[in-house]
């Protein structure tokens, strides 16, 4: 596994943007985290799967770690669960870095579907398995779809940079 060399800017503006995204959904509002009303997306996946995905070398993992470790105490979720899931799933993409730093955005858009279901999936089986406290599955779907929907505010603005260059 590589981790990159990533320049001091770079690790400012991740540690930043994603205290920034895990923060924001505990801040003071109307309702609870917890609330089967109350669903937020978890934009902090959005930005670091994002960033993965299009300038991998510019993402150090071991803040990614800190952040996500952060964002379980933060959230009141089992600690280290949903991290060892994500990290897990960025070392299986590592494999097919180049190809997927190639690929268009409707190609990005079906792998983050398919890791962030599976990720939830995965999440709710060990809930279950061990015996751990879990919010509503109804609660995790909105939470997963308004993910989803979130991702191309995290995905297009690459791309634009991208197609600038060229």
């Amino acid at each position: 596994m590589k981790f990159y060399q990533s320049n001091l800017l770079n690790n400012i503006l991740i540690v930043a943007s994603g205290l920034v995204f895990i923060i924001s959904p505990t801040a003071l509002t109307n309702a609870s985290m917890q609330s089967a009303y109350s669903f937020y997306p978890d934009l902090f996946l959005c930005f670091i799967f994002s960033t993965n995905f299009n300038r991998p070398k510019t993402i150090n993992l071991y803040l990614v770690f800190f952040l996500l470790l952060f964002s379980d105490i933060l959230h009141m979720k089992p600690i280290g669960l949903l991290t060892a899931l994500v990290l897990a799933s960025f070392i299986f993409l590592e494999r097919f870095q180049e190809q997927i730093q190639k690929s268009s955005f409707y190609t990005h858009y079906f792998i983050f579907f398919i890791v962030i279901s599976g990720i939830q999936i995965l999440n709710v089986f060990l809930h279950q398995l061990f015996f751990i406290p879990n919010i509503n599955l109804i609660t995790i779907m909105k939470q997963t779809i308004f993910t989803l929907i979130c991702y191309p505010l995290f995905d297009i603005p690459y791309k634009l940079i991208r197609a600038k260059k060229i």
